[in-house]
C-alpha cells in the first residue's frame, strides 16, 4: 500500500486494499492476520457468566479446527449472538471459513483505513489553514476608525466626510463614487 500511495480518495484506497487483500495476498498473510486478532477474548471479558464457558469451549474448538482465531464483526456486547455464530461457523470446512474470515478481517482493515484517511485529511486541512498567509495589520490609523463600528467603514476624503459601507453589498450597491 505504501508503494502505491498517495491515493486520490478514500474509495481509491479501499479499492486498492480490497484487491490487494483478496487477490494478491497469499493465504499465509491471511492466516497471520487472523492469528493476530483476539476478538473472542474481548467478548469473553464482557460476556455474562453463563456464556463464558461456552465461548471458551467453542473458541478453542474453532482455533483447533482452523488454526487461527475466530473473527467476527458482531459487536462484542452481543456475546449471545457471537456464541451462535461461532457454533455455526465451527461446522464449516476450511475453504468456506477462510472466505468468511477474510471478509470479516477486511471489515477491520477498511475501518482502519477510514480512520487513517480521516486523520490525514484533518492534518492536511489544518496545514492548509495555517499556510493561507500572514495576517497584516490594517493600513488605517486607529484614530480614524471608531471603536463602536462593526459593519461600517470610515472613509476620509479631502472634506473629511463619513459614509456607511455595507460589507454584504458590492461597491455599486453601496453607491460608491
Amino acid at each position: 500500500m505504501q508503494e502505491a500511495s498517495p491515493f486520490s480518495s478514500l474509495e481509491h484506497t479501499i479499492s486498492f486494499a480490497r484487491d490487494l487483500w483478496f487477490n494478491k495476498s497469499p493465504i499465509r498473510a491471511w492466516l497471520d492476520a487472523f492469528s493476530a486478532h483476539s476478538h473472542i477474548g474481548t467478548v469473553i471479558g464482557r460476556a455474562p457468566t453463563e456464556l463464558i464457558s461456552d465461548l471458551c469451549q467453542f473458541g478453542a474448538k474453532y482455533r483447533k479446527k482452523f488454526g487461527f482465531e475466530f473473527l467476527t464483526t458482531t459487536d462484542a456486547r452481543h456475546s449471545h449472538k457471537i456464541l451462535e455464530e461461532i457454533k455455526a461457523r465451527c461446522e464449516n470446512n476450511l475453504l468456506v471459513e477462510l472466505d468468511i474470515a477474510a471478509r470479516e478481517k477486511f471489515y477491520f482493515i477498511e475501518k482502519g483505513l477510514t480512520k487513517i484517511w480521516e486523520r490525514i485529511s484533518q492534518e492536511e486541512l489544518q496545514e492548509k489553514s495555517e499556510d493561507l498567509g500572514e495576517i497584516v495589520p490594517d493600513s488605517l490609523e486607529e484614530e480614524l476608525v471608531p471603536s463602536n463600528s462593526s459593519d461600517e467603514e470610515v472613509w476620509i476624503d479631502d472634506k473629511a466626510t463619513m459614509r456607511n459601507y455595507d460589507l454584504n453589498k458590492t461597491p455599486d450597491e453601496n453607491q460608491i463614487e
